[in-house]
């Protein structure tokens, strides 16, 4: 195998025998102290395998190990990144998709346990769909391997079950693709804690609700999706409510404390610029005068300054956050809105504002497939 890849910053090589020392260190650092993996009821020696290493500035900084067969294709035995966040193990994965393209494989596929929700989400944004969740798996390669702990010990998830992965088809023929969000399919065979993760941009958090709505599987769909999760939210708990609602910032917080894409919702770079959105696009240049542009900004001020006192004065009257489908409109227009609501009876307050946050869940999904908003 000869296999060299650029991504970026970071190349692939194969992997040579003066690379074993480091590899087997690093394996050992993410495979509970020794290079051996255990997967399926067999235990490998991923150094024994075809391998992958990403380099950074000449320095290795990921190792993949392959193992090919007719059957079942081209597997990824082992993907191992360090650091994270530089592009080494997506680097990996293509040069391991490039691979079995070359060698006339149906398919690339590979394992992660139930624990590992990193994994979980990076193999889901990459475009690998799951093939199958082998339930109960890790009680055999426990066996082969009694080092692998029975929790992890950074979520506490039990370690139970192996999701596999694969690519296949047309999907393999090419390059890897950046998916916003996993296929609602995908989302149908998750274990609950990575299907509580994926979820949560789009309800910011909202866990105890979200656990309910994996029981509520399968959606088949974006739209069972998300009318389950109105059945969901409205067979839920007053504590389960709060704590959804709870999860959203508050209107007008710290630009800097607020997630993506509650930061493009509430209209932080536009105010940036002195204009909302809708100035912006019907000003030209020379109707931008200095003091109009500076009386605006002065209302922004005014607004996050009222939003403030407001956002206050509901929390203590109702017990929980001002939450509010957004909507593209400006701070200046919420106001109003949160005045109205201080002036509602609660249990009234609290429906609205969980259902607006199925709203906002479901103007998310939209945007993360691509597909803009129905505003």
């Amino acid at each position: 195998m000869s296999s060299v890849t650029r991504t970026a910053e970071v190349q692939v090589r194969d992997l040579a025998p003066t690379d074993h020392d480091w590899a087997r260190s690093l394996i050992a650092r993410h495979q509970g102290g020794t290079h051996l993996v255990a997967r399926l009821g067999e235990l490998l020696d991923p150094l024994a395998m075809d391998g992958l290493v990403a380099e950074s500035d000449g320095k290795p900084v990921g190792l993949a190990a392959i193992h090919e067969t007719a059957a079942k294709g081209l597997e990824v035995a082992l993907l191992v990144a360090e650091p994270s966040g530089i592009g080494a193990g997506t680097a990996l994965l293509e040069t391991a998709r490039e691979v079995a393209v070359a060698s006339g494989h149906h398919r690339i596929w590979l394992v992660t346990t139930n624990d590992n929700l990193q994994a979980i989400h990076f193999y889901l944004r990459r475009g690998m769909r799951i093939a199958a969740v082998h339930a109960g798996a890790m009680e055999a390669d426990r066996r082969l391997k009694p080092e692998i702990p029975a929790s992890n010990p950074d979520n506490g998830v039990p370690i139970d079950d192996l999701l596999e992965f694969d690519l296949r088809d047309e999907a393999l023929q090419q390059p890897l693709t950046s998916r916003g969000f996993p296929l609602t399919e995908d989302l149908d065979q998750l274990p609950v804690e990575a299907f509580v993760a994926e979820l949560m941009p789009l309800f910011e958090g909202g866990g105890s609700f979200l656990a309910r709505l994996a029981k509520a599987r399968p959606f088949q769909t974006d739209e069972g999706l998300l009318d389950a999760a109105f059945e969901s939210v409205h067979g839920a708990s007053e504590e389960e409510w709060i704590e959804l609602v709870q999860a959203h910032p508050p209107i007008g917080a710290d630009p800097e404390t607020v997630s993506a894409m509650s930061y493009a919702e509430q209209g932080y770079a536009a105010e940036a610029s002195g204009l909302n959105g809708e100035e912006e696009s019907l000003l030209s240049d020379d109707e931008l005068a200095e003091e109009a542009a500076a009386e605006r900004t002065r209302e922004i001020a005014r607004a996050y300054d009222e939003l403030k006192m407001l956002n206050e004065l509901y929390e203590q009257r109702f017990g929980f956050r001002y939450v509010v489908f957004v909507a593209g409109r400006p701070k200046t227009e919420i106001v109003p809105l949160l005045e109205h609501a201080l002036r509602q009876d609660r249990g009234a307050e609290l429906r609205r504002a969980v259902d607006d946050a199925i709203y906002i869940a479901a103007d998310r999904l939209r945007r993360l497939r691509g597909l803009g908003t129905e505003v």
